[in-house]
């Protein structure tokens, strides 16, 4: 009996944390799409991609993943989560740099800052539905690790999650199409400004194992643009969070590399 009460008593102090308030808890099972540059201003085409639950890496002094350098490099994280009405407590650490966005808007943001290896803290009020998160991260060099969680720190009015019931979406939301895109294989803003079949703005390279005219007309018309590469060629987005259960659809790189078809 005395060992259930010191259990119980020890469960209360996690659940209520110290002086009686709330324990922020990390939220989890958000499906993460990283994008990953061998450069320090997320800029051309990603050359390595992962789909992960969480932002939790320690790289150490090694490089992320294939094709990518250990040092001067950058990557982008975007999900799409399920929130409650409330303010919740965003908690980052990086090394080196770190920004974090929720639905376009930039809220931390350690640039230039001299905050590599400090956990920045925000405190954030959202409305109950779906919000977009989006995490840059910059290393320069030495170890580099990035941490991010969040959880609700003061409740709102909160109301039951509707259909579909999980706290997040299978897979993130599809990106916005761009508008204006331009590749080794040509300009392809005319094509994209004129709702045109990217063969029309197709033109070779000339390598020996470039793609030619006939392959790209025998391709489906791209649905969404934006340089991409055959290492991301199949990947599967959220394209309409609104249906029960959620519509999800998957997508290959067009040998353009000008965007992607569903496949």
């Amino acid at each position: 009996m005395k060992r259930l009460i010191v259990l119980l008593t020890i469960a209360a102090v996690l659940i209520l944390g110290v002086a009686g308030t709330s324990v922020v808890m990390s939220q989890s099972s958000n499906l993460w799409q990283v994008f990953f540059y061998p450069n320090t201003s997320w800029s051309g085409n990603p050359v390595f991609t992962q789909q992960v639950p969480a932002l939790n890496y320690n790289w150490g002094t090694l490089p992320p993943g294939p094709n990518m350098p250990s040092t001067n490099w950058t990557a982008t994280a975007t999900t799409s989560a399920y929130f409650y009405s409330g303010v919740y407590r965003f908690s980052v650490l990086a090394d080196d740099e770190a920004v974090l966005w929720v639905d376009n808007t930039i809220y931390l943001d350690s640039r230039g800052q001299g905050q590599s290896g400090k956990t920045l803290v925000l405190d954030l009020p959202l409305t109950e539905g779906w919000h977009n998160v989006r995490v840059d991260f910059r290393q320069y060099g030495g170890t580099s690790y990035l941490f991010v969680s969040w959880g609700i720190n003061k409740p709102g009015s909160v109301t039951p999650i509707p259909s579909p019931t999980p706290s997040n979406l299978p897979y993130p939301l599809a990106p916005a199409s761009a508008t204006s895109v331009k590749t080794q294989f040509g300009d392809y803003t005319p094509c994209i400004a004129n709702n045109l079949q990217q063969a029309n703005c197709f033109v070779s390279d000339g390598a020996w194992n470039s793609p030619n005219q006939g392959s790209i007309q025998m391709e489906p018309m791209i649905t969404i643009w934006g340089n991409c590469q055959p290492a991301d060629s199949d990947v599967t987005w959220t394209t309409n969070p609104n249906t029960n259960p959620v519509t999800t659809t998957s997508f290959r790189c067009s040998k353009t590399l000008a965007g992607w078809f569903p496949r």
